[in-house]
């Protein structure tokens, strides 16, 4: 009698250890959602769905570990109609002016040579040729000539999917720069655009644009930063976020900023990083968008959703034990 009493009690000491650890590994129930092909389809990432948090009005957090690229639309300095290739500091570091990025990928099909581009330029910029050229997606078009607009020092204005300030969309084709998320000031994500042959399934999990999204660097150096969906991209490509989330994910100082196409390569493009989205209404950030803006709202939802280390916790138990 005694030994069977003792084998019970064993028993349910050992169960309920049990049950305590597998509450834990389970702390963020992320499994497996959905996939999405990276690197032009030549790679595919996994994409985690969390339980329900009743702390964050019980929202199903999304999750993805990818390598980010850099994406500098929506600040000035990314095009310019002389320094096409991004490289004239890279030659020169005395240049002036000097963008970070390469004319191509602002085109509406970036196949077509940079002489493409020159031809257009040197020609005045004939409405038509031009935006067979460029896409009037990333360049904007003067309301009152419908060529590209470029500020008088050359730069051309570089669009983002969604505007920093209310009535924004309303003055496209002002060609003024500020109304568009700047890529400098304001950490954000870029996503892929839902087409008909690859619908978003992240809009089908009611990610927005301005939707709350936290970034996290390897536990090596487990930085935390809080940026928003601030434009959309290629279809088939999801690690990209702007110059001032990367910047803050790789530890530099807040006013580093790339010298040309090849710094913004080298420097500011951060390695895996853990991408935490926030979906729902509730989480979208409200105009106008600032870097404080956005800071103060992904701390207190971070907070809500238990804090940084509970995110690194749930990675490590529950998707990769080496992040």
């Amino acid at each position: 009698m005694r030994t069977s009493i003792l084998c019970r009690a064993v028993l349910s000491s050992a169960l309920a250890i049990s049950s305590v650890a597998n509450a834990f590994a389970t702390e963020c129930g992320f499994e497996l959602s959905f996939t999405r092909p990276d690197e032009g389809g030549a790679q595919t990432v996994k994409v985690f769905r969390g339980k329900p948090v009743s702390e964050l009005d019980g929202i199903r957090p999304l999750l993805f570990i990818a390598t980010l690229k850099v994406n500098t639309d929506g600040t000035k300095i990314s095009y310019h109609v002389k320094d096409v290739t991004g490289r004239r500091c890279v030659a020169d570091p005395s240049a002036t002016p000097c963008a970070i990025n390469n004319i191509r990928n602002a085109y509406s099909n970036p196949d077509q040579s940079v002489t493409a581009f020159e031809a257009v330029r040197d020609s005045g910029f004939p409405v038509q040729k031009t935006w067979q050229v460029l896409s009037d997606d990333i360049i904007e078009k003067s309301k009152d000539t419908s060529k590209p607009c470029v500020t008088p020092d050359g730069y051309l204005v570089s669009m983002t999917s969604d505007v920093a300030v209310e009535g924004g969309f309303g003055r496209v084709g002002d060609c003024d720069q500020s109304k568009w998320i700047d890529a400098l000031t304001a950490p954000a994500f870029v996503l892929p655009r839902s087409t008909g042959s690859l619908p978003s399934q992240f809009a089908a999990n009611e990610v927005k644009k301005r939707s709350l999204v936290v970034g996290f660097s390897r536990s090596a150096t487990k930085r935390t930063v809080y940026g928003i969906v601030g434009d959309t991209g290629p279809a088939k490509e999801i690690g990209e976020a702007n110059i001032a989330m990367n910047r803050k994910l790789n530890g530099l100082a807040e006013d580093d900023l790339p010298k040309h196409r090849q710094d913004a390569i080298e420097r500011f493009q951060a390695g895996r990083t853990a991408v935490l989205l926030f979906p729902g209404d509730r989480f979208v950030l409200k105009r106008p968008i600032s870097g404080a803006r956005i800071a103060e709202f992904g701390e207190a939802s971070l907070r809500r959703f238990g804090g940084s280390e509970k995110v690194y916790r749930c990675i490590h138990d529950e998707i990769d034990t080496g992040f």
